[in-house]
């Protein structure tokens, strides 16, 4: 057989390369203003867009069973895995400002990671404690370490003034690895998500607060 033609038929048989999944993570923190440690919270929403198919659609937003966050606590209690959607109807009935970065394009081992966790909160085995530094993972989790505890099991510390927006920084910062370009939001999946029926306060990659800001803004400041 001429070589041009092997060539061809080569070409022919080997099939085009399928698209591969997209996978995408959204990240909230809501808080009062002024700042408050117990009227705080930090949850993600997460998106698989098969090359074929429906999207997929997952969200860590892990809080108290009964909805009242406190402070210092002496033992876990029952604590849940509420839906996107309840999760933001319950911070803006609150009145809390809710800041979001994202959607990011992440790595699928950050989106499996996450996936995962959010079906062992599902099961209801995880207690929820709102300080839980000394707390194993196994049993209890608050927000914050909720979301990081995937990717970064060795953050143990989690202050008065390091919730709401100020969270997002570390946890950003957990995720940083993973995330395909920091610096390109896909706006798309908010509406994907139904996030875009909310008032949300965008905030770009570089918008990294701390604890200063926290005190700041108890402060009135």
């Amino acid at each position: 057989m001429p070589r041009a033609l092997l060539t061809c038929v080569v070409l022919f048989a080997v099939p085009a390369a399928a698209r591969a999944d997209d996978y995408f993570v959204t990240l909230f923190c809501a808080e009062s203003v002024p700042y408050r440690p117990t009227d705080t919270h930090s949850f993600v929403s997460l998106a698989r867009v098969p090359a074929a198919g429906a999207t997929e659609l997952d969200a860590i937003c892990w809080g108290p069973a009964n909805m009242k966050i406190r402070g210092l606590t002496l033992r876990p209690e029952e604590g849940k895995n509420f839906t996107l959607t309840e999760t933001l109807d319950w911070v803006k009935g609150n009145c809390w400002r809710v800041s979001v970065w994202g959607p990011y394009k992440v790595e699928r081992e950050l989106y499996c990671a996450l996936k995962a966790q959010a079906e062992r909160l599902n099961t209801g085995t995880v207690k929820y404690k709102p300080t839980d530094t000394f707390q194993r993972r196994t049993v209890a989790q608050n927000c914050y370490h909720a979301l990081t505890s995937p990717v970064a099991p060795l953050k143990r510390y989690a202050g008065a003034f390091t919730a709401g927006d100020a969270a997002g920084t570390t946890i950003l910062q957990a995720y940083k690895p993973y995330l395909i370009d920091p610096c390109t939001t896909h706006d798309e999946i908010l509406q994907l998500i139904g996030a875009d029926k909310y008032e949300l306060t965008r905030r770009s990659f570089a918008y990294q607060p701390g604890r200063a800001d926290a005190i700041r803004s108890a402060v009135g400041r």
